[in-house]
């Protein structure tokens, strides 16, 4: 695990108390075991042995990863999984559990060498793969897939894919909910923890009731964990109720954010002492009770608070080598508006100015990361010029900073600009002409962003600026002056139709789009649902495509004819992704036109199966095959019998993808083609390659069988029987 180092009475420790030359010294005889267990499996290529090194070179990782060597780390973490991955080459029900904690180890340690993006390709592979042991061993492996979900969704949030984040967070929440009902000691800081998260990425996905929600659960679970251990569990509830506060500022609800960042601070000033590495945590506190103080009409009182988390941000920033400097600049914003609001105008400019200077450093380094953050803060110094007056200093300082990011970040630069014609058009005369007149500039060039180069805001934003401008004449005037044609449709577009556009193209699901084409059909038939559609494209255009194209079926074909296959993709994909077969029974009961889809080639073919045999013999049978293997033989032999290669098709995929029975599966798939006239391609030679790895009575089985069918279909393939037979006893 990653962690960020603290300095305690001059020596260098880690997140909890170890001292990093503890951690170091941890890694020689880790070393020492690597190539012991080397030695052995080199002399002795046992899978026992092979698995020794492999679980060995897995500790030396998390040893160098805990002392900081993230690089040799991941190489050796590297090693133990593409061992662990040969054994479940050979045995994949005993080591994929292995190699799926070995992928989640690689992904933690990818992500501390920097690569997020990769270290989410190996969680989803580790989850996977857990998934899978879950279903031979239900009760052993849930709390590995618990721990494997919360990995996946810190690492899609710092990849910034927050929604799937979410949806992984909560799975991994719903699973230790149910632990922790069990075993309470066991996995209730787990589920503590998780909680904290789910809080988090709802948060950032602007879900602030959800985020409140979660996060009081968060902090229930963590008083009852403070009170049976509070040497161990004090720092973390403190750390739940600083965050607990800010999100009850932001739902709305500051009287209760109040309360909550009061007790944070009393508690964090007993623990910081003799804990300093909860000086950040406390830093936020004060910066959240600062906020809550103004909020509920106290900003005399928040100024001071604010002032604390300031002076400790620097301080923490100077120790640091500018690793707060980004805290520092945010707590700076949140201090210059309460200046502003205590009625010191100079002073909040000073403070703004500060916090865009602050933000200087790390936007150089990483301008991506700090772009949001940048164009806030220099909206922050521009309002509070406008309140002293200085609209023309205001407009300089986005001038200012849009230079800067110039060819450090030109994205930036582009935004900063609308944003200062934005700000233009709500100053005192003639201000505003020179913003409209920058606006229409701006739209009437060729201002789209590069392919790839993702949702086009900025477009948006300056259309809607425009639009909502109070002078349309002289919006229209400009645009013609400007580009020497005709205002566009886009210009005149009512903000309702817009509005109901967008709420049906990002609707949730089909069943939902339908319903609000219902709602809405007179606005989204008519031609400005065409003319908000292309806007909404700067924002998704595949999305805006697939509902152009939809809003066209609907309109030639009626509503049923178009969204009856979308709708039905979508069950087929969520039946496909139904957790047991329970479940997958019920959904089919409960959506039995499912029954009538053809499926997409991407289709499991277990799935496939199911369906077929589901309409010509029921579901009682179809299940049946899937939950009972002697069911599924009984149906094998079946089929054999009636030289039935569909079927004996339909079983080799239930066998294979089900019961993870290779052998069998691939066996009677060269059977099905057989017997179906399908002969070209087989090769029989390919089952000697996993006859060996299935048991003695799984090859004795198949090996009778095949010597049934050369006796009844002799003629014309009585070679290709044979060379089965041979692939299956080893002498081919």
């Amino acid at each position: 695990m990653a962690y960020e180092a603290d300095v305690v009475d001059g020596e260098e420790r880690g997140p909890v108390g170890t001292a990093l030359s503890d951690l170091a010294g941890a890694v020689a005889p880790a070393r020492e075991a690597v190539e012991v267990c080397r030695e052995r499996a080199a002399s002795d290529p046992a899978a026992a042995h092979r698995q020794e090194l492999a679980t060995a070179l897995h500790d030396l990782a998390d040893r160098l990863s805990a002392a900081g060597d993230h690089k040799e780390a991941l190489a050796s973490e590297r090693e133990a999984a593409r061992t662990f991955a040969a054994l479940s080459g050979e045995d994949p029900e005993f080591f994929r559990p292995d190699l799926a904690r070995s992928l989640a180890s690689m992904a933690d340690k990818t992500a501390a060498t920097g690569d997020r993006t990769t270290a989410v390709l190996f969680a989803r592979q580790a989850l996977q793969l857990q998934r899978e042991v879950v279903k031979g061993t239900p009760p052993a492996g849930v709390p590995e897939l618990a721990a494997m979900l919360s990995s996946l969704a810190t690492h899609l949030a710092a990849d910034g894919e927050l929604a799937e984040a979410l949806t992984h967070a909560e799975e991994a929440a719903g699973l230790y909910g149910r632990l922790a009902a069990e075993d309470r000691e066991a996995f209730l800081p787990a589920y503590a923890t998780v909680l904290s998260d789910v809080s988090s990425h709802r948060a950032a996905l602007g879900d602030l009731s959800g985020a409140v929600s979660a996060g009081l659960k968060a902090v229930a679970h963590r008083r009852v964990l403070a009170a049976l251990e509070p040497a161990e569990f004090h720092p973390e509830l403190a750390i739940a109720l600083a965050d607990l506060a800010a999100r009850l500022n932001r739902a709305g609800e500051p009287d209760e954010g109040l309360s909550v960042a009061e007790e944070a601070i009393a508690l964090l000033r007993e623990l910081v002492p003799g804990a300093p590495v909860l000086r950040p945590t406390l830093a936020g506190a004060l910066g959240a009770l600062a906020q809550n103080l103004a909020d509920t009409g106290s900003p005399a009182r928040a100024l001071p608070v604010a002032r604390e988390g300031v002076d400790l941000w620097r301080l923490l920033a100077e120790e640091n080598s500018g690793a707060h400097l980004p805290d520092l600049a945010r707590a700076l914003r949140g201090l210059g508006k309460l200046r502003g609001m205590n009625g010191d105008d100079e002073g909040a400019v000073d403070t703004a100015r500060e916090a865009v200077a602050t933000y200087r450093a790390p936007a150089s380094e990483n301008p991506r990361a700090f772009a949001e953050d940048v164009v806030h803060a220099v909206g922050d110094l521009a309002r509070a010029l406008a309140r002293t007056g200085d609209h023309a200093a205001a407009a300089e300082a986005y001038a200012e900073c849009a230079a800067e990011f110039a060819e450090a970040h030109p994205v930036t630069a582009r935004r900063l600009g609308v944003e200062r014609s934005v700000f233009l058009l709500g100053c005192p005369d003639p201000l505003p002409s020179e913003g409209v007149r920058a606006l229409v500039s701006f739209l009437g060039r060729d201002a789209g962003l590069e392919a790839g180069d993702g949702p086009d805001l900025v477009t948006v934003r300056a259309r809607r600026a425009l639009r909502a401008h109070g002078d349309r004449r002289e919006v229209r005037e400009a645009w013609e002056a400007e580009t020497q044609g005709p205002a566009p449709d886009w210009l005149s577009l009512p903000a309702a139709t817009l509005e109901a556009v967008s709420t049906w193209m990002f609707a949730p699901d089909w069943p939902a789009s339908r319903d609000l084409w219902s709602r809405y059909a007179d606005t989204l038939g008519g031609e400005e649902a065409a003319t908000a559609l292309e806007e909404l494209a700067l924002l998704d255009p595949l999305t805006a495509q697939r509902h152009t194209v939809l809003r066209g079926l609907v309109l030639d074909h009626g509503v049923t004819a178009a969204y009856d296959p979308l709708i039905l993709s979508e069950q087929l994909a969520d039946w496909v992704g139904c957790e047991s077969w329970a479940e997958s029974r019920a959904y089919l009961q409960d959506h039995p036109r499912l029954l009538q889809v053809q499926p997409s080639p991407d289709t499991p073919l277990s799935h496939v199966a199911l369906l077929d045999v589901s309409r010509a013999e029921g579901m009682d049978a179809a299940y049946r095959l899937v939950e009972d293997r002697d069911a599924l033989q009984a149906y094998v032999e079946r089929a054999l019998e009636a030289g039935d290669g569909t079927s004996l098709m339909h079983a080799a995929a239930i066998e294979g993808q089900v019961f993870e029975d290779r052998l069998s599966s691939f066996t009677h798939a060269q059977v099905s083609m057989v017997l179906s006239g399908a002969v070209q391609g087989i090769e029989p030679e390919e089952l000697a390659e996993l006859s060996p790895r299935a048991p003695e009575e799984i090859r004795g089985r198949l090996m009778r069988e095949i010597a049934g069918l050369s006796v009844r279909y002799a003629e014309p393939h009585g070679e290709l029987w044979l060379r089965m037979m041979k692939a299956l006893s080893g002498t081919a």
